[in-house]
């Protein structure tokens, strides 16, 4: 994990300007949790209960954070009210400093492990999300084939190159795996706005159930059903409490999609850990 900027860190005008945008001087801070980039990931809180999340981050500390955090900032300003989405409170250069500046969403990571309820939550959200954001009202956005398609290819590799070791059941199953892989990544594609990096860490839910998506860095145009097969892939149920592969069931049939399409998307996934 990669140290973070902190409050600390920033110079005074700097300081200065995000207090002028909480309206009260910063009476404490609170760093969020996870991360791999150098860029702060800080809650700004005043006396009276105001507050403010902060990204900010020089190039000489990770130009690509910079980046990410630019195109973070596109996404939020194109974003409707609508949206489960911390709204976009400024954005700005101080200094050598990129500074975005999101309202603060209230709630905590989800649970670990998930619960159903929290799942039920969070694919309601993702519901609204797509609602809200489809047509995409982002431009120019890569589709979701495009960012996320080269990590599901991960059958052709070891077609390219078969391990010693492969099990025998993957190696006769390899031609098909890799043409329903193909076809997964071809299925992502479409015109809502997506997150694309949709795991328990970019959300937050509340005690009372509403549900935040941050972390927008790598938004994409494509699928309506694209973030609910990244998420339920990422759940564990090794005993089926969470009922995994009925939510999958249910995402496609609402979207009028054959199950196929889940296997084929799973395909993919499946390719990634190999």
């Amino acid at each position: 994990m990669t140290h973070r900027r902190t409050w600390d860190d920033f110079p005074p005008p700097l300081r200065c300007r995000l207090e002028a945008l909480l309206g009260e001087p910063v009476a404490r801070t609170r760093s969020c949790e996870g991360g791999f980039s150098p860029s702060s990931a800080e809650i700004l809180l005043g006396a009276s209960g105001s507050a403010l999340f902060v990204k900010a981050v020089r190039d000489r500390d990770n130009p690509a954070s910079r980046a990410l955090n630019g195109a973070e900032a596109d996404v939020l300003a194109a974003l409707p009210a609508t949206a489960p989405v911390p709204a976009l409170v400024d954005v700005f250069e101080e200094g050598e400093w990129f500074v975005l500046v999101t309202q603060a969403a209230p709630g905590a990571l989800p649970k670990a492990p998930w619960t159903p309820a929290q799942l039920d939550q969070v694919l309601r959200a993702l519901d609204d999300l797509q609602e809200a954001t489809t047509p995409c009202p982002v431009r120019a956005l890569r589709s979701v084939p495009d960012t996320l398609g080269p990590d599901l290819l991960g059958f052709e590799h070891v077609a390219a190159d078969p391990p010693q070791d492969l099990e025998p059941w993957l190696a006769d199953h390899l031609d098909e795996l890799r043409a329903s892989a193909r076809r997964g990544i071809d299925a992502l594609d479409g015109n809502t706005l997506c997150h694309a990096d949709v795991r328990a860490d970019n959300m937050l839910i509340t005690d009372h159930g509403a549900v935040s998506f941050v972390d927008w860095a790598h938004a994409s145009r494509g699928s309506r059903v694209s973030d609910a097969l990244q998420l339920l892939s990422s759940v564990e149920d090794p005993d089926g409490t969470l009922r995994v592969n009925a939510r999958i069931d249910v995402v496609l049939e609402t979207h009028g999609l054959p199950r196929q399409v889940g296997t084929d998307v799973l395909s993919g996934i499946l390719g990634f850990f190999v």
